[in-house]
């Protein structure tokens, strides 16, 4: 994937400016002009990019987490996940996100797959991976961000499709592990 700040050939940034410097990400004003000519006043979320685990127990069930998304005013479960800190490598903030979050480690990494969270507003790119032999941390849960609440949940795949997880990282790596087609509830 390219960066998200790179223009592919043909489309030209006109103008740029910051509109908001926020704690975890800014959002930019930017007119642009594509190749047919057609400019876009567009805003754009620029997000440091994220990461999220699949953490799967040897019988097949998930590590979740149940917490507060204010954006959407539920109690949302979901995969464990976090942003990247700055120099910081994917795989180094899954680990430290599955630690963090839930009070576990894996021995076993693999990465799933990128992609793009939001691209009609948001460059962030999340990388999912699926962590698998999991054990406690010696020191348990390590402190939370000071602004997370976070309830450890464990289910089946199929049973947290069932069940509501309704975040899309959460969806795809149920998804996937459990090998069938999800329609998401409304």
């Amino acid at each position: 994937m390219s960066s998200p700040r790179d223009a592919p050939s043909g489309v030209r940034i006109l103008a740029s400016r910051t509109l908001l410097r926020g704690r975890i990400f800014d959002v930019v004003g930017e007119r642009v002009r594509l190749p047919s000519g057609l400019e876009q006043e567009i805003s754009v979320v620029e997000h440091p990019g994220a990461v999220a685990v699949a953490a799967e127990f040897e019988n097949g069930d998930l590590l979740l987490v149940r917490q507060y998304r204010h954006a959407v005013r539920e109690w949302l479960l979901e995969i464990p996940a976090g942003r990247l800190e700055p120099a910081e490598e994917p795989l180094q903030a899954a680990r430290r996100e599955l630690e963090e979050e839930t009070g576990y480690r894996a021995r076993r990494w693999q990465p799933l797959l990128e992609f793009y969270t939001a691209p009609g507003f948001c460059s962030e790119r999340m990388t999912l991976f699926l962590a698998r032999d999991l054990e406690p941390a010696s020191q348990g849960r390590r402190p939370q961000d000071r602004d997370e609440e976070i309830e450890v949940v464990r289910l089946a795949a199929s049973e947290a499709l069932r069940q509501g997880a309704r975040d899309s990282k959460t969806w795809i790596a149920a998804a996937i592990l459990s090998g069938a087609p999800a329609r998401p509830r409304s």
